[in-house]
């Protein structure tokens, strides 16, 4: 079976925001509430995990529905794709922010950190609508 290509920019996106999310949580929020900071940057530090999680979540549900796609031999558009990945995310990231179910761990309910979701699953749907996920086979 053929691999798919992904685009380095989802590669890239994937990986800082896996960065973010580790150097948040071991530097970044520590930092921020031990020096006190304003509340801003406290509702920036808590929600960042979520915002991540929509980011990763929508790239590898794109990923393995193109990998299922391709095994099958269907054939769907790329919209279709990104619109149903973006819609599994969400159930499952939202889900998770309203205490429907605590698969992600120790879940405290924070209108802020269900935006910082909503913006996350958003971003990721226009990004791949705008700039694709997979490299094109190049014409020869």
């Amino acid at each position: 079976m053929a691999e798919i290509r992904i685009k380095k920019y989802v590669r890239y996106l994937f990986g800082l925001a896996f960065l973010v999310f580790v150097l948040n949580k071991l530097y970044l929020r520590p930092w921020v509430l031990k020096n006190e900071l304003p509340y801003f940057f406290q509702v920036i530090v808590y929600s960042i995990p979520n915002f991540i999680e929509a980011i990763m979540g929508t790239t590898v549900i794109t990923g393995l529905s193109f990998r299922i796609l391709r095994w099958s031999g269907k054939k769907i558009s790329d919209f279709h794709i990104y619109l149903f990945s973006t819609g599994i995310a969400s159930i499952y990231v939202i889900s998770q922010e309203l205490k429907y179910h605590n698969i992600g761990g120790n879940n405290v309910y924070d209108p802020n950190d269900l935006i910082a979701s909503i913006l996350g699953l958003g971003m990721m749907l226009v990004f791949f609508q705008t700039f694709g996920f997979l490299e094109k086979k190049k014409i020869e």
